[in-house]
């Protein structure tokens, strides 16, 4: 999480509003702007619809989903008379206000908040609860009510950005698991002839989200992990008997003993031969 960010985020609320079935019937169930020009901050409550900004693709509105939306996009809501779509959106703008010492600099913003821009799943009661609240504050327009709005957006995003993080580390988690699977199958089977394509499949992942999850926590691609494996077992073997090279090689896996020796060599600086002497 991008804590010297929040440290320095300074925003203004212009509106809150609430999308629900009224608005929805005036606007024929579709809210389209050709070009934002304010940032928004959105969790949805109920109904069902789809949000699409620019070219991306559509992606899908559900309950406890939050979204963000920044100046400059084409933004297009869809939902149905069948299933409203109801949410709170908070329209604001934003700097970065940073201190060195006694004196303050700030910088105006254009992107999202660094937590995510489309999270579905993250919505909690007590997220609902700010969000209904800060929508009251805004509305009812009491004495204070500009600063109470203020702590209400921070508090809502102190909220959001918690929760981003929790998920993370289970996602970090279930990927950490994943990985010390993938290497256990490695060092249990590396005498045959893996492929990226095989580990990937292994751990029931796309061999290239297996291999950017796998350099991510080990610094290794998946095959680079399986050489070094490989060779020190030869390393092993070479210390320890007196089996011919080519024999070495095919034993830790490897099927071309040329092939071995060159990567041996620019492993260790030392031919199989010459480390076995050394």
């Amino acid at each position: 999480m991008d804590y010297e960010f929040f440290k320095g985020f300074d925003p203004k609320i212009v509106d809150v509003v609430k999308r629900d079935l009224p608005f929805w019937h005036s606007s024929d169930f579709r809210l389209y702007r050709e070009r934002t020009r304010l940032h928004i901050l959105a969790l949805v409550v109920a109904g069902e619809g789809t949000l699409r900004l620019g070219d991306n693709e559509r992606q899908v509105l559900l309950p406890g989903t939050v979204f963000q939306v920044w100046p400059g996009n084409r933004m297009e809501i869809l939902t149905s008379p069948e299933h409203p779509l109801c949410f709170y959106s908070i329209h604001y703008q934003y700097g970065l206000l940073h201190w060195s010492g006694n004196k303050a600099e700030w910088h105006g913003a254009e992107g999202p908040l660094p937590c995510g821009d489309y999270l579905p799943g993250l919505g909690t009661q007590t997220m609902d609860e700010s969000f209904m609240q800060l929508h009251h504050i805004w509305h009812h327009k009491e004495v204070g009510y500009d600063w109470e709005a203020r702590v209400g957006i921070l508090s809502i995003i102190m909220h959001l950005t918690a929760a981003v993080a929790r998920r993370r580390a289970v996602q970090e988690a279930g990927a950490a698991a994943m990985i010390v699977k993938a290497i256990s199958h490695i060092k249990a089977n590396y005498r045959e002839n893996l492929t990226r394509e095989m580990m990937a499949k292994h751990a029931s992942h796309s061999p290239a989200y297996f291999s950017s999850l796998f350099k991510k926590h080990t610094g290794f691609s998946p095959i680079q992990y399986l050489t070094r494996i490989r060779l020190d077992k030869a390393k092993q073997l070479l210390r320890e008997s007196q089996m011919p090279i080519k024999q070495v090689a095919e034993e830790v896996g490897f099927t071309d003993s040329f092939y071995f020796t060159r990567l041996f060599t620019q492993d260790t600086g030392l031919t199989p031969s010459h480390y076995r002497k050394a």
